[in-house]
């Protein structure tokens, strides 16, 4: 029997036990879509119930700052006809305060912002290396988590 438990610095915006909720899903079968766990969450009996909004325009707000999240997620700066080859670059990131987005020109050209987006890419780096971790293993990814580790330790 697998023990679950919610990943670490989650575990307040579950208010469900976590055993119960992944009994609750794997129930659904051996494969199962979100579509699915939402259905099964609608019975009100279940741990999984606990996980959703039910409140409909609670939901619907919760939903739209996700939209809006989104949005600024996709939007890129155009390159120049003569570049296009080069990678794409977001237009707007997370500013190193907790105040939101600021565009990326902005924050590359101060010195505590841009520190902060290199300490927030590393980061992500540590939860690619932490998620894919018990695939290192596997040769595939080996080269990978190892180069990985490499830029986090030189960092």
């Amino acid at each position: 029997m697998i023990i679950s438990t919610w990943k670490a610095g989650t575990e307040h915006l579950h208010k469900a036990d976590p055993q119960k909720v992944a009994e609750e899903i794997l129930s659904i079968g051996e494969t199962f879509t979100p579509q699915e766990i939402v259905d099964k969450a609608r019975d009100e009996s279940t741990e999984l119930h606990k996980c959703f909004t039910w409140d409909d325009t609670k939901a619907a707000e919760k939903w739209r700052k996700y939209e809006a999240r989104q949005i600024v997620c996709h939007l890129v700066i155009q390159r120049p006809a003569e570049d296009e080859e080069g990678p794409e670059v977001r237009l707007i990131h997370k500013t190193d305060r907790n105040k939101g987005y600021a565009p990326t020109a902005m924050i590359v050209r101060r010195e505590s912002e841009y520190s902060a987006m290199l300490q927030r890419a590393l980061g992500e780096l540590r939860a690619f290396q932490y998620k894919y971790s018990f695939l290192s293993d596997y040769e595939e990814l080996k080269k990978l988590i190892d180069a990985v580790e490499n830029l986090i330790d030189a960092a």
